[in-house]
């Protein structure tokens, strides 16, 4: 029956950890956190046994973050097909500020971040993203790392001059290599980077046959042997198409139908003047793709959605430059991720572990069960059939046939409307049970929903478990 119960991420570490029962245990957090939505560990154990294994663990330094990585990586792997995938890198900051006193600035796994006197550490994972679904198959890479608290600034480190393997922005470049050797079978990768990854660097060393660039440009960068600049050049461009964008209220942005201006041309971008050559190519050439809200829809006090996305992808005509439009704006899924990681969901930054390295192994695990969450409610928006065994027990499936006959109505729009024992058919029983009204014309649930929902289905499926045990019991005893 535990067997049953603590199936949700059975075999994720067999083989990767250096002794079963440290695989087991890795395993067994990881369904905890899940059930419970929480990475403090005396929230997410339930017992004096468990929170004691948990802490054994995380403190034990047979294991780091990357050994725990590595079962993110596999799962992402055997995730993975021969078609296109997104792959979308970036940072966040992990802020224990507030348990600074706690932890100490003697920690080596601790340091400064962005805010002085601020402390945590930096984590930077590639999320792979399957755009016929929109839905996530994995985390084909992740680096964590801290800054010391002595480090020396830009200027007395010398940047501009420094190679780039030095630089901490290098990890923009090592975590797509990485995933190129992890995901073999795809015939296309497109990575997908915010402007902090418009580096030089990476237009020469990333791109080959099947590995594409899709960057929000943050430089004004000079052009080979043309007098514009690049922001000028897509200025004066040729207007290829206007178009209309739903936007979604958010704190920086009002609702409305935005009306879009749409630019494409191809260019040379040239090397940077203030940086050594050694080696590389003067100029690269890429494809540059603006699009910008016409005056005509921009809210009174609002400044104009503006992108400007420089791609190795071709560009031959306007499908092409937005369908590469429509893959950048797959980008939400990572900030959402960090979302569930921190303030929205699993809230990291609130773990009371005293020491940088049992930290950076919690954010590893934590990183897969927000994934997890962060799958299921995705699936209802989408259309697919990818199966319900992705993420729950085949017991788990089974009980959830049984529950969704008194989670359903009466009347045809109260049915649950997908395919038995898909993803959709599970998040929607899910939802449900999180109060969720069930009509999809009222919009999907919101994250709060699915927690709860998974929170209460998991407690009815152990009370399901128990009254199981109970009649198998009984029914040993009547023979």
């Amino acid at each position: 029956l535990n067997y049953m119960k603590d199936k949700q991420f059975e075999g994720f570490y067999k083989g990767i950890l250096p002794d079963s029962r440290i695989e087991r245990r890795a395993e067994k957090i990881m369904v905890d956190m899940l059930n419970f939505g929480n990475v403090v560990v005396n929230k997410f154990c339930s017992t004096h046994t468990d929170r004691a294994g948990a802490y054994r663990m995380l403190r034990n330094d047979i294991i780091d973050y990357n050994d725990l990585a590595n079962g993110l990586y596999r799962k992402c792997k055997d995730n993975q097909h021969t078609g296109h995938l997104l792959c979308i890198e970036d940072t966040t900051e992990i802020n224990f500020s507030h348990h600074l006193k706690r932890i100490g600035k003697d920690d080596e796994d601790i340091g400064p971040v962005t805010k002085v006197n601020n402390a945590g550490f930096f984590c930077h994972p590639v999320l792979v993203i399957d755009p016929s679904n929109q839905l996530p198959i994995g985390i084909s890479n992740v680096e964590i790392w801290n800054r010391s608290w002595d480090k020396l600034n830009k200027y007395e480190r010398g940047y501009h001059y420094q190679d780039i393997k030095e630089k901490e922005s290098y990890r923009w470049i090592s975590s797509v290599q990485e995933t190129k050797k992890l995901l073999t079978e795809p015939s296309c990768l497109t990575i997908i980077g915010d402007r902090e990854s418009d580096i030089y660097d990476e237009f020469v060393l990333v791109p080959d046959q099947r590995t594409h660039l899709l960057i929000r440009s943050k430089t004004n960068r000079r052009l080979w042997r043309d007098d514009e600049t690049l922001f000028e050049k897509l200025n004066s461009s040729e207007q290829r198409a206007i178009y209309e964008l739903e936007i979604k209220h958010n704190p920086k942005r009002a609702a409305r139908k935005a009306k879009m201006s749409l630019k494409y041309e191809k260019l040379k971008i040239r090397h940077p003047k203030n940086r050594p050559l050694e080696g590389k190519p003067p100029y690269v050439e890429m494809w540059a793709i603006e699009v910008k809200e016409l005056p005509e829809s921009v809210p009174y006090k609002e400044e104009p959605i503006l992108w400007r996305l420089l791609t190795t992808h071709t560009i031959i005509c306007v499908g092409d430059a937005l369908r590469c439009v429509e893959w950048y704006s797959q980008r939400w899924l990572i900030e959402e991720l960090f979302r569930i990681l921190k303030s929205k969901g699993l809230a990291i930054e609130e773990s009371q572990l005293e020491a940088g390295a049992g930290l950076k192994k919690l954010a590893i695990i934590a990183l897969q069960v927000a994934l997890t969450s962060m799958t299921l409610k995705l699936s209802l928006s989408n259309n697919h059939k990818i199966k319900a065994d992705r993420i729950f027990s085949k017991e788990q499936i089974h009980f959830l046939s049984i529950y969704m006959q008194e989670l359903e109505g009466k009347t045809d729009k109260l049915k649950n409307p997908y395919e038995k024992g898909t993803l959709q058919w599970s998040a929607w029983g899910i939802a449900r049970i999180g109060g969720w009204s069930g009509y999809i014309s009222q919009g999907p649930p919101g994250y709060i929903t699915i927690k709860d929902g998974f929170d209460r289905f998991l407690d009815r499926f152990n009370g399901f478990l128990l009254a199981y045990k109970y009649l198998l019991k009984k029914d040993v005893y009547k023979g």
